[in-house]
């Protein structure tokens, strides 16, 4: 079983992604950390020192690299689904689910942990919900793609046992 998690930034994929792949009895990657580790310094500074076209280059070849493991949680980063042919590799090779959290909670989010978030680090807080509604255009049609979709908001009831639940039956549907 492959599962990939994707979303907006700030939308819980690596939480989710932990929690799953430990219920589910799977590895966990993230995938900004894993090219982190290889890089040898975090995301915003290979965009800063590198440019933003050498981090989607690496994230691509680091995800191509992951297609090839077997039970597995990945939680990508928010614009990996964007580029290259991603989505289609990860769609082909394991359950795509697509954490769909409310722009107004992500903005939230974003604002209380700015210095993780290249994309935001030089914007006040109008220009960042902007922002959040922007991306959420761009990338709500390759997101739309995904297997799972999970909606959150300040009122879901979501749990990791319903999400557990659509991972598997979906599994048992897509590859038996």
């Amino acid at each position: 079983m492959r599962v990939y998690i994707i979303g907006m930034p700030a939308s819980g994929k690596s939480l989710l992604g932990k929690q799953l792949a430990l219920s589910l009895n799977l590895k966990y990657i993230d995938l900004d950390n894993q090219l982190e580790k290889i890089e040898g310094c975090y995301v915003r500074d290979i965009i800063a020192s590198k440019g933003y076209q050498y981090f989607r280059e690496r994230e691509r070849d680091c995800l191509h690299t992951i297609l090839n493991e077997r039970h597995i949680v990945v939680s990508c980063g928010g614009g990996t689904p964007m580029f290259y042919d991603n989505i289609e590799k990860m769609k082909k090779s394991g359950i795509v689910i697509w954490l769909n959290v409310d722009l107004s909670l992500i903005s939230k989010r974003i604002k209380q942990n700015i210095t993780r978030r290249p994309l935001f680090s030089e914007l006040n807080e109008q220009e960042i919900d902007a922002k959040v509604r922007e991306l959420y255009q761009d990338r709500e049609k390759k997101y739309k793609l995904s297997d799972i979709k999970i909606f959150i908001n300040e009122r879901s009831k979501n749990t990791l046992s319903s999400v557990i639940q659509q991972v598997v039956k979906f599994n048992k549907r897509k590859f038996l």
